[in-house]
């Protein structure tokens, strides 16, 4: 509970708000995760395309495609 008068954001075991420095688009976060998922997936999975799609879900069209836009090359 709250001690005294004033309610805090940890009173109602909500989350405080981004402060601006923190504040980015959702197409910006969107881009960083799907990077960040990617490359995982790239490391975990050893370049295997077949097992990346399968793990993050997607098409391997959309594979490539993601794949491209963040620069990693399929190995050959």
């Amino acid at each position: 509970m709250s001690e005294g008068r004033q309610i805090s954001p940890e009173d109602l075991a909500l989350q405080a708000p981004l402060q601006k420095s923190e504040v980015m688009s959702l197409k910006t976060a969107k881009r960083i995760l799907e990077r960040e998922l990617v490359q995982k997936a790239y490391e975990r999975h050893k370049g295997n395309i077949s097992k990346m799609e399968e793990d993050l879900g997607i098409s391997r069209p959309t594979l490539y495609e993601l794949m491209g836009k963040i620069g990693i090359r399929r190995e050959e």
